[in-house]
C-alpha cells in the first residue's frame, strides 16, 4: 500500500468540501451531457471503446494523465492525479458497459457519471491534499469480468480504497453493518458434449447423441437442485443442440452459470455439478469438455468502515437515504453477483446505491433503462458523486479513516 502522511492541521476539510460541491455544481451539465451520451450509445463488453474514450478524453480535461488500455484491455483506462504530497491512494470505479438487447438496463451509463462527478468535484481541491485520485474506467462487468481481469493483471496494486456506485431501483443505500451489501459469488461453466453422427431413422444406433446428453445434464442439475442451500442459484441455457432432425447430433452445449454466498459454495456446488454432467456423459456414451468462458466473480465483501463514512456524507450531497423494500438490513447476501467482488477482496471497497424510480422495478429491464436517463436518476447519480468525493477528501486527509477501514479489512 501507499504510504500515508499525517493530514496537515492547516488543511481546512469543510473549506475543501464546499469547493468540491461547487465544481461538481459548476460542471453538472458536462458531467450528465458525458453519461446521457453513453446511455445513448450503449455497447457490450469489452467493445465500449466509445464510452471509454469519452470517459478518458474528459478526465484528461480536469487534468488526470491517462493510460489506456490498462491491464491489457483495450477498453479500460486509468486516470491519474497526484495530490501536493504522498499520501494514500483512492480509487473510483467506472463501469460502463450494456446488455445485449436492452442497452443500458443495469445503469451503467449512471455509474460512470458518479464517479466522474467524484473526480471532477476532486480535481479542484487536489492541490491542498496529500495522494493520489486514480479514476479507473472497468469494462466488461456484464460478462468477462472486465475488474477480475485487472486485479489479476495488477492494476489495483497500491491503491488503498476502492470506491463505486449502483443504481438500487427505488432504493438509496449504503452497507455499514453485515451482511448488508453482499452478494453472490458465480462461476460462468460451459459444458460440451462430443458424440457421433448417423443417420435418424436409417442408423441411429451407429450415432452417439450429444443432445441427449445436454438434456440429461439439464435433468440431472434439476434434481440437485432440491438439495442445495437457499443461496444457490443454478441456471443455463443450450447454447448448441445439433443441425437438422434427420441427424444424430455431434455436438451439443450449455452454458450455466452456479451461484453462491461465498467462492467457496460455489466451488462445492460446481464440483457437484460437473459430476452430474460427468454422468450425463457416461449415460450416453458423449465425451464431456468442461471450460470456463469468463472469470468466476468473487462475492462482494464490504468494507463497512469504508460504508459508515459514505453513508455520513449523504445529507451534504443531498441524498435521500431510503429504503422502502428493506434491502439494507437484508437477512442474506442479494441475489446478484459483480466484480467488484474480486476488487473487494483485494482492496477495501465500498459503494453507494441510488435510487432511479420511485416505484420498485425490475432489475435488467425497460424500466432500469428509462431510469438510467430519468431526471431522478441522473440528479442522484450527480449527488451520489458528490458524496464519493467528500468522502475521499476525508480519506486524503484524514489517516485515521484508513487506518479503520484496513483493520477491517486484514481482521
Amino acid at each position: 500500500m501507499t504510504a500515508t502522511t499525517p493530514a496537515p492541521t492547516t488543511i481546512d476539510r469543510a473549506a475543501l468540501a464546499r469547493e468540491v460541491l461547487a465544481a461538481i455544481d459548476r460542471e453538472r451539465d458536462a458531467i450528465l451531457g458525458v453519461a446521457d451520451t453513453i446511455h445513448a450509445r450503449p455497447e457490450l463488453a469489452m467493445e465500449e471503446h466509445f464510452a471509454a474514450g469519452l470517459l478518458a478524453d474528459t478526465a484528461e480535461r480536469y487534468g488526470y494523465a491517462v493510460e489506456r488500455g490498462v491491464g491489457g484491455l483495450e477498453t479500460a483506462f486509468r486516470a491519474r492525479r497526484r495530490g501536493a504530497g504522498d499520501g494514500p491512494t483512492v480509487a473510483l470505479l467506472a463501469e460502463y458497459d450494456a446488455l445485449p438487447g436492452l442497452g443500458h438496463a443495469c445503469g451503467h451509463n449512471l455509474i460512470a457519471g458518479s464517479t466522474l462527478a467524484a473526480a471532477v468535484g476532486l480535481a479542484a481541491v487536489l492541490d491542498r491534499l496529500p495522494g493520489e485520485v486514480q479514476f479507473v474506467g472497468t469494462p466488461a462487468e456484464e460478462a468477462k469480468g472486465g475488474k477480475v481481469l485487472m486485479v489479476d493483471a495488477g492494476v489495483f496494486d497500491g491503491v488503498d480504497a476502492a470506491l463505486s456506485s449502483h443504481h438500487a431501483g427505488d432504493a438509496t443505500h449504503v452497507a455499514v453493518d453485515p451482511p448488508q451489501g453482499t452478494c453472490l459469488a458465480v462461476s460462468h461453466v460451459r459444458f460440451a458434449y462430443h458424440g457421433k453422427t448417423a443417420h435418424a431413422a436409417s442408423d441411429p444406433h451407429e450415432g452417439i447423441n450429444a443432445l441427449n446428453a445436454v438434456i440429461h445434464l439439464f435433468v440431472g442439475l434439476d434434481a440437485l437442485r432440491q438439495h442445495v442451500t437457499p443461496d444457490v442459484r443454478i441456471h443455463g441455457i443450450i447454447t448448441d443442440g445439433g443441425q437438422a432432425p434427420n441427424i444424430v447430433p455431434e455436438f451439443a452445449a450449455a452454458d450455466f452459470y452456479f451461484r453462491a454466498a461465498s467462492r467457496e459454495g460455489v466451488a462445492d456446488v460446481l464440483a457437484r455439478g460437473v459430476r452430474v454432467a460427468e454422468g450425463a456423459a457416461a449415460m450416453t456414451g458423449a465425451t464431456l469438455e468442461v471450460t470456463h468462458p469468463t472469470p468466476a466473480y468473487d462475492d462482494v465483501r464490504p468494507n463497512y468502515a469504508l460504508g459508515r463514512l459514505l453513508r455520513g456524507k449523504l445529507d451534504a450531497a443531498g441524498l435521500e437515504e431510503r429504503d422502502p423494500q428493506g434491502r439494507r438490513s437484508q437477512n442474506g447476501p442479494g441475489p446478484y453477483s459483480t466484480d467488484l467482488g474480486n476488487v473487494s477482496r483485494r482492496v477495501p471497497t465500498a459503494t453507494i446505491s441510488f435510487a432511479i424510480s420511485e416505484t420498485p422495478i425490475r432489475g435488467h429491464s425497460v424500466e432500469v433503462v428509462e431510469g438510467s436517463i430519468s431526471a431522478l436518476g441522473r440528479e442522484n447519480a450527480l449527488r451520489t458523486g458528490k458524496a464519493l468525493a467528500l468522502a475521499a477528501v476525508d480519506l486524503l486527509a484524514d489517516p485515521t479513516h484508513l487506518a479503520e477501514a484496513r483493520t477491517e479489512f486484514d481482521g
